[in-house]
């Protein structure tokens, strides 16, 4: 099913640099950055054109300051005492993580996989294999083990990275768990792994892989809680630089990124396409008047509706997609990932 969309082009790259109240970042491949606003400059190449790995814009104006090489790490080498069966290539289920609810999981629960008290026992993963466009499912509970791992409900955000192997995972009681290398970590506190989201309820994560100047492999990671942003550099190394919080705007033909909470974000990214592909770089938006942008590294939004979009189509084991609450992308494996209670 091809879902409908209502195309919307954005301002030009210059324009989208040039204005702090209007772009929370665009994405350069990458020299330096302002502590007034966040801009990998493209070594050797004007703004505005597809080769470089972004114009990813949330749209917002700095409010926060920088702050530079931070060691919050969030990896332990004392903590690292789980591996989750599915984050190696091997043990990961063709069509990985999802969430959402109201279907049987494999477990044999019942419909809403909850207690007969009516408390969930565990969320559920919905897996779409973008290839294929088949649906998997299975409960958190069996899928996330180990003392360190996230609990099986509360997700409210969920990020994979591209340029390395980490997952991040937000709660609702403000805690951060990562996987890093196959392995659980010890889980913080979201105001110790990322200072500067002190206070934030994290509504949504996203992600677009980057370089350091020496070409080192770095991620710019987005934690969201409309109508404000916190945005860090990840390092390899599980280092923290370039920290900035910024105030969301609605975008002009754009999303209500301000005056609507995010629902879910997702991110799919393919490097090796930039400069061939503005596609290499794709974000999706899910915000709770049921509007889905889609944004990609042409500087482009286009509108779909929650129930029609590049993920959902009414398909087979599909779940309600009322229900997400949280999603990322395995771009190892071309695997959407949602949860759901």
């Amino acid at each position: 099913m091809t879902p409908s969309a209502v195309p919307r082009v954005a301002s030009g790259a210059e324009q989208a640099v040039a204005s702090l109240h209007r772009t929370y970042s665009a994405v350069r491949w990458g020299v330096t950055r302002s502590s007034a606003f966040i801009l990998l400059t493209f070594a050797g190449c004007a703004g505005g054109d597809q080769n470089q790995p972004g114009g990813v814009t949330l749209g917002g104006s700095a409010s926060g300051g920088s702050e530079t090489g931070v060691a919050t790490t969030g990896i332990s080498a004392s903590g690292a005492t789980s591996t989750d069966p599915s984050a190696t290539s091997g043990a990961l289920p063709t069509s990985s993580e999802t969430g959402l609810t109201s279907q049987t999981d494999e477990s044999g629960e019942s419909e809403d996989n909850s207690s007969s008290g009516g408390t969930p026992v565990s969320w559920n993963r919905y897996s779409l294999d973008t290839a294929s466009g088949t649906w998997s499912q299975a409960p958190l509970s069996e899928l996330w083990v180990g003392g360190n791992a996230p609990p099986p409900t509360g997700v409210t955000a969920a990020v994979s990275l591209t340029r390395f192997d980490r997952l991040l995972v937000a709660t609702d009681d403000g805690m951060i768990y990562e996987r890093a290398d196959g392995v659980w970590q010890t889980p913080l506190p979201l105001s110790e792994r990322f200072p500067l989201a002190a206070g934030l309820e994290l509504e949504a994560m996203v992600h677009s892989p980057g370089q350091g100047v020496g070409g080192e492999m770095q991620e710019d990671i987005y934690l969201i809680d409309s109508p404000q942003a916190a945005f860090y550099v990840q390092l390899e190394n599980g280092g923290l630089e370039n920290g900035e919080v910024f105030d969301l705007v609605d975008e002009e033909d754009g999303p209500p990124q301000a005056s609507q909470d995010f629902v879910w974000s997702i991110a799919e990214t393919d490097p090796s396409q930039i400069g061939m592909d503005p596609d290499w770089l794709v974000w999706h938006h899910a915000f709770a008047n049921g509007e889905v942008w889609r944004f990609n590294a042409g500087l482009t939004w286009t509108e779909y509706s929650l129930p029609a979009n590049a993920y959902f189509s009414g398909a087979a084991g599909e779940p309600d997609p009322t229900t997400v609450r949280a999603a990322f992308f395995d771009d190892a494996f071309g695997v959407a990932h949602f949860i759901a209670p």
